[in-house]
């Protein structure tokens, strides 16, 4: 292994020398993957003004230092992007060794990822997204803009041993890998660059590079997120994955949304935004007003789309005036609308939208309890009650926001069988992936009918992937897949919640801990059979969704965003899980509000998850997402309410299996810290 070229880190204030560093290449064998890892160890030679090295890169300049000839900077443009030169900046800063080490030569290993497929890029940020939490990696960064393309032609390591500038320009990425030990001698170095080879073997074996030209499309979206993103909202996955892939972005929205002002920091999300009244519950002429901002925004687009599950009937209707992909309305008006959903699916369900209907109903059909109570056009499980008698069957009426679903509401039998939310990612009727997760019982599910205090069904504990037996799993897929064809819905990613009544498997308590363990089954036991509940025409909630991106690679967002725009070639590529399926077992626990009828539910703490993070670092490396909803000074609902009264969620991640990551919920759930007053 040669060196072949110094660097140095100059000031720009005196030019004196702040970091002196060699690099060099470590040639990985050819792997005959459709992208090229070209290797570069960087290594320490000197650093007098280490100490000026972390003030930002405003203040330095770097220098090809024994260059044959003169001296030449190098600047973001030589390297291709700012993006790849504070890629290399980090590289270089990473090189210094703090503490009582300081003074040790230290070397890191990098690698460069170069397209060997001539096309475009599928997102621009493919590579780091499909390495998140890859154990190896300490930071992954796309050098892409959105839709680039690449030659498909391999860097020569001979020809260009010595141009850092060739090296970084034909890259789509860089890679900054941990390092392997206290110890980085070739051996270890080339151990540990073998094990990233594996990782990408895994994760980018997959056509990321689309042929032929790229074309910028235009996609409405009808419904922005409410909450903005410093207010604790959650909806940014869609407008970044739709920069990614390079689709510009209009928003229909009532006047006055954040993202209505050019001026903000979010402005860019989005091309335009036109007034647009939206109602909850839904108008009936809401398309007439969508079709009113279509006109007046005078453009071509290429598909709407929205996320608001009630608002799709209306969606379908516009989209098919405008001669853009739809599936049919009267199929999505029976799709988000629980009452219609629960009689297509062959359920004895019940509609009313008063505590009188429902009582007389009840009594004239002698429902038998416990039953369930939500509403028709509900969503997040607002409003969704367990009915264990006569006598509570107002009460959890009364607890429906009609201000939020409207006055109607469905009454059917409650199935006590396990959880789950399946999701599938259709095009043109076939299922390029489809995954399911275990709802771990809900609050209304794991009290008893006597001591019940809350009967709601919020999320608590969400487990990937799913431990249903294989046979339950295949009939799932299978009878949820025909109610979806059967309603004309063939594109697009559909997110279903159900549970398996009849199950061979039922939840258990062990060690403290619930998790599915074999039922008590007996000869007059029915066979397991899926029982539907939901159907959402849309990705699972953003949290959820972030569950699929690092455990199987699959952002449901872009392939949502590219879905609607009709573009298959990039539906499919982006549906494609990591080779050796998931890299982890994951859970998505939600914390739920807990406060006494006398508080006023005013919360009192500062950020619970960077809390928690900082007092327990061991259960931080298991954390691959997280977030804080609510601050100080903000009210929370009662959970009996009716309402989401989540204050943060993690997702916690354990790559020994299952058991171990719900342990590890446990402790988070322990060690959790808040107060209201």
């Amino acid at each position: 292994m040669a060196v072949y070229q110094k660097v140095q880190v100059r000031s720009t204030k005196d030019e004196s020398l702040l970091l002196e560093c060699s690099w060099s290449l470590f040639n990985a064998p050819p792997s005959g993957n459709p992208w090229q890892s070209i290797d570069i160890i960087f290594q320490h030679v000197s650093s007098p003004g280490a100490a000026e090295l972390s003030n930002g890169s405003d203040h330095i300049y770097v220098l090809n230092a024994d260059d044959e000839h003169s001296p030449k900077r190098i600047l973001p443009e030589s390297l291709g992007s700012v993006k790849a030169f504070q890629f290399f900046l980090q590289c270089l800063r990473a090189t210094v060794v703090s503490g009582s080490e300081a003074g040790q030569c230290r070397r890191r290993l990098a690698k460069l990822i170069v397209p060997l497929q001539k096309g475009y890029i599928v997102r621009s940020d493919i590579v780091p997204l499909r390495l998140r939490d890859c154990q190896y990696i300490e930071n992954a960064v796309s050098f892409a803009v959105p839709l680039q393309n690449y030659q498909g032609s391999p860097v020569s390591l001979s020809d260009n041993a010595k141009n850092l500038s060739a090296l970084f320009s034909a890259a789509a990425a860089g890679l900054f890998l941990h390092p392997n030990s206290e110890h980085d001698s070739d051996a270890e170095l080339e151990a540990l660059s073998m094990a990233v080879e594996s990782e990408l073997e895994n994760r980018l074996s997959f056509p990321w590079i689309l042929s032929g030209n790229a074309q910028r499309k235009t996609l409405v979206l009808v419904d922005a997120n409410t909450d903005h993103p410093e207010q604790g909202g959650t909806g940014s996955g869609f407008y970044l994955a739709a920069i990614e892939v390079g689709i510009n972005v209009v928003v229909f929205d009532n006047a006055g949304h954040w993202l209505e002002d050019p001026g903000l920091d979010y402005a860019h999300w989005r091309e335009a935004f036109m007034p647009t009244r939206l109602t909850n519950p839904v108008s009936e002429d809401l398309d007439d007003h969508i079709t009113k901002s279509l006109k007046a925004y005078g453009k071509p687009v290429d598909g709407i789309v929205t996320f608001a599950d009630t608002y799709w009937p209306y969606i379908a209707k516009v989209a098919r005036q405008f001669g853009l992909q739809t599936a049919p309305p009267e199929g999505l008006r029976t799709a988000t609308n629980k009452y219609l959903t629960s009689v297509f699916v062959g359920h004895q369900a019940y509609r009313a939208s008063n505590v009188d209907e429902a009582l007389n109903i009840a009594k004239k059909h002698e429902l038998p309890y416990p039953l369930i109570v939500k509403p028709c056009d509900g969503w997040s499980s607002e409003g969704v009650s367990r009915v264990d008698s006569p006598g509570t069957l107002e009460e959890a009426i009364r607890s429906i926001d009609i201000s939020r679903h409207g006055t109607e509401f469905v009454i059917e039998k409650y199935c006590s069988g396990p959880e789950f939310d399946a999701n599938f990612i259709l095009l043109d009727g076939e299922v390029l992936f489809f995954d399911i997760c275990d709802d771990l019982p809900k609050s209304a599910d794991v009290n008893g009918p006597s001591a019940r205090l809350i009967t709601n069904f919020h999320e608590l504990n969400s487990v990937y992937p799913s431990a249903l037996p294989a046979q339950e799993i295949k009939q799932i897929h299978d009878s949820f897949l025909n109610t979806l064809l059967k309603l004309g819905i063939r594109n697009g990613i559909m997110h279903l919640e159900g549970r398996v009544e009849h199950s061979s498997v039922e939840y258990k308590s062990q060690n403290g801990i619930l998790e599915l363990c074999p039922g008590n089954i007996d000869s007059t036991t029915q066979p397991p059979k899926p029982w539907l509940i939901e159907i959402n025409p849309r990705p699972p909630g953003m949290t959820a969704s972030h569950i699929t991106e690092s455990t199987y690679g699959i952002d449901y967002w872009g392939v949502a965003v590219l879905s609607a725009v009709g573009d298959k070639p990039g539906v499919r590529a982006l549906s494609h899980t990591f080779k050796h399926g998931p890299q982890y077992t994951c859970v998505m626990a939600f914390i739920p509000a807990d406060f006494s009828a006398s508080c006023e539910g005013i919360f009192d703490s500062d950020d619970i998850c960077a809390d928690l993070m900082t007092r327990r670092p061991d259960l931080a490396k298991h954390i691959s997402r997280c977030a804080c909803f609510i601050k100080r000074g903000q009210k929370v609902p009662h959970p009996n309410t009716g309402r989401n009264t989540f204050l943060a969620y993690f997702n916690v991640f354990s790559r020994a299996g299952r058991k171990e990551a719900l342990d590890l919920v446990r402790q988070v759930r322990e060690e959790i810290r808040y107060s209201f007053v």
